[in-house]
């Protein structure tokens, strides 16, 4: 009976405790801005709203996360979007330097672009999701889409360190405010390292659960008694 209770708490436990360590934070929109997970500082919008699970965002409407990363110089940002309007030109992504400034991740005429640091290529088709991940690791960035990497370019510059470790995506800079897209996300995710790109979060545990592993304990100290 003993060997029996140890093994249902061992289970309780794996069941209630995160398994990726890597990753850090989850947006999914299921209705609000916060963290799934429940590590992180939610997102705040700039317009757009949420329904059916997606954030959707007009031009220069986005998003803005503040202690964004757990290390500025060494992360991976995933996620997952379309655009909706047009591929035309510059569009960006993701803003570094609070919206002062031109550098940052991009969609070029459909290929992702790190202004200045980096042509990655590739290319995305108007209408339709696709994933794009920006991993930086040792002074190094490197761009995948939809699984696949676009090559690895150097960021000695640091360019693709936050400023005031805060990230913006989807809102152009105040610089040019006419490199912006209509669009929809369906998810964004903060990683320490590109190890669990590709992996759904496992979100923080249920009260269900927690009890559930109350009773357990209970049972085992009474058992332990008798």
């Amino acid at each position: 009976m003993m060997r029996y209770l140890i093994v249902l708490v061992f289970i309780a436990v794996t069941m209630s405790a995160p398994v990726h360590s890597a990753l850090i934070k989850s947006y999914d929109f299921d209705g609000d801005y916060t963290d799934t997970l429940g590590n992180g500082d939610n997102l705040v919008a700039s317009g757009g709203s949420i329904s059916f699970g997606m954030y959707n965002f007009d031009l220069n409407q986005g998003l803005r996360l503040n202690n964004a990363l757990g290390d500025t110089s060494n992360y991976a940002i995933e996620m997952r979007l379309r655009v909706n309007d047009s591929l035309g030109g510059y569009n960006k992504l993701i803003d570094f330097q609070d919206l002062s400034s031109d550098i940052g991740l991009y969609l070029q005429n459909g290929a992702a672009l790190f202004y200045t640091a980096a042509n990655f290529g590739g290319g995305v088709t108007l209408g339709e999701y696709f994933t794009l991940a920006l991993v930086r690791s040792s002074n190094d960035i490197t761009a995948y889409l939809n699984g696949s990497s676009l090559g690895t370019f150097s960021d000695s510059g640091s360019q693709a360190v936050s400023v005031g470790n805060s990230l913006n995506f989807f809102e152009d800079d105040n610089r040019t405010q006419s490199e912006a897209f209509n669009g929809s996300v369906d998810f964004i995710r903060i990683h320490a390292d590109s190890s669990t790109l590709g992996q759904a979060p496992v979100g923080v545990p249920e009260p269900a659960t927690l009890g559930l592993f109350g009773l357990m304990l209970l049972a085992m100290r009474r058992f332990i008694k008798h």
